[in-house]
């Protein structure tokens, strides 16, 4: 095999991060590529909808947008929130086709795994000769075609939003979830888009107590007053006094959306019942009459609440099968890398706008040249802005850039 060039990237995922590190490699004379298995934003279009808490100012990549720019974009309202599809169309979308990008970002290009070439994980362990052997990617075509991608470094900026959190209590399965997941909805539905008659006149259940399922109660509230017969049964694990702390909160979306949940928690709104301190301990479908059983524990009592339609939204989590071949240490709490899940639990900030941000040498793994950035970097740590991620990305392209030119022979 001929082997790549050492200042050659690879970077997994095609959203605000990936597209920032690309536009970054760049400009500091990295030869990158970037491969995501769908569209360009295809996670921010899944929720395009939703109005974000963080406004343009802080969502914008400076490197993204020093290219932007000298081509001639004109930046939105930097004080005004976008929608997930705001941000794909007046962001990502016109600075991945921008001409020095174009032709690096691949689209509907899958990587279904990553190893070393030559080498399995428990080769030359802890050992920098690693970083002698270029990286070696599985990737697969929409007509589901293979080929070998070589690079002398990766990152994954692949996101969460693709691998949602079961229902069940203790983090797994309720009973028959597995078997009725493809029927079960786990992301942001637009319930007064395109969805609208799916749920207008039905009882949903919403499983979860964070923004993304105060989120779609609030939808389904809305619906509910446009629409008779719409009705929500919220499920929630933690009692609702510990829910939606109302405090002086600098970001107004999210203020207002707490402010909302807590009042849908009192028993504000007449379609919306809350079912605090609840664990989920199966689903039940009935084909006759399309309605479902779910079976729930409340402290020591069983109960159980028909619905029409389930949503869950318990959250997202890293996926790290990509990568099951190469020495990453995980944190045994949040599945992200351990040097920077360490970290970010001794910082115990608990918001997203007081967490620190964390440089390339808590970002490294034991696999030399590998990270994993942006909202996967963070596993379960929900904390995460994209203003972290850019920064993620300077710190991570600068240093690979220097051990690049480091390498080049005189």
């Amino acid at each position: 095999m001929q082997l790549p060039a050492r200042n050659t990237l690879a970077v997994v995922g095609a959203g605000p991060i990936g597209l920032e590190a690309a536009a970054a490699a760049l400009d500091h004379g990295l030869d990158v590529h970037l491969f995501e298995q769908g569209e360009v934003g295809s996670h921010p279009l899944g929720w395009g909808h939703v109005r974000m808490f963080t406004p343009w100012r802080m969502n914008l990549g400076p490197h993204s947008r020093t290219h932007l720019e000298a081509a001639g974009w004109t930046a939105p309202d930097l004080d005004a929130c976008p929608t997930g599809a705001e941000l794909v169309g007046r962001y990502l979308e016109p600075l991945a086709k921008l001409a020095e990008l174009k032709d690096r970002i691949h689209t509907h290009s899958q990587v279904v795994s990553i190893g070393r070439h030559g080498l399995l994980k428990d080769d030359l362990i802890g050992s920098l000769e690693r970083a002698e052997r270029p990286f070696r990617l599985l990737v697969r075509d929409q007509g589901g075609r293979e080929n070998y991608i070589h690079a002398f470094a990766v990152m994954d900026a692949s996101g969460v939003y693709a691998t949602p959190n079961w229902a069940g209590t203790g983090g797994i399965p309720a009973r028959s979830e597995i078997y009725l997941r493809p029927q079960l909805s786990y992301h942001l539905d637009d319930v007064l888009g395109p969805r609208r008659e799916v749920y207008a006149g039905h009882r949903t259940m919403v499983i979860g107590g964070g923004p993304t399922a105060a989120t779609t109660v609030a939808a389904l509230a809305k619906l509910a007053d446009e629409v008779p017969g719409t009705a929500v049964a919220w499920v929630t694990h933690t009692p609702a006094a510990s829910l939606y702390a109302a405090k002086d909160d600098p970001l107004p979306e999210r203020r207002a959306l707490y402010e909302k949940a807590r009042g849908f928690l009192a028993g504000a709104h007449p379609a919306v019942t809350h079912v605090g301190g609840a664990e989920v301990e199966g689903f039940e479908f009935n084909s006759a009459t399309h309605r479902y059983r779910v079976q729930l524990a409340v402290g020591d009592q069983p109960r159980v609440e028909e619905v029409d339609l389930v949503i869950v939204n318990t959250g997202y989590g890293a996926d790290d099968s990509l990568y099951r071949e190469l020495q990453v240490h995980e944190c045994f709490a949040t599945r992200a890398p351990m040097k920077l899940a360490t970290a970010l639990l001794g910082a115990a900030a608990g918001d997203c706008l007081t967490t620190p941000v964390f440089g390339a040498d808590v970002l490294a793994n034991p696999e030399p040249r590998f990270y994993v950035l942006g909202h996967k970097s963070y596993g379960r740590n929900p904390d995460f802005l994209l203003e972290t991620g850019y920064r993620q990305v300077e710190d991570v392209v600068s240093l690979l850039a220097k051990e690049s030119r480091a390498r080049v022979p005189a």
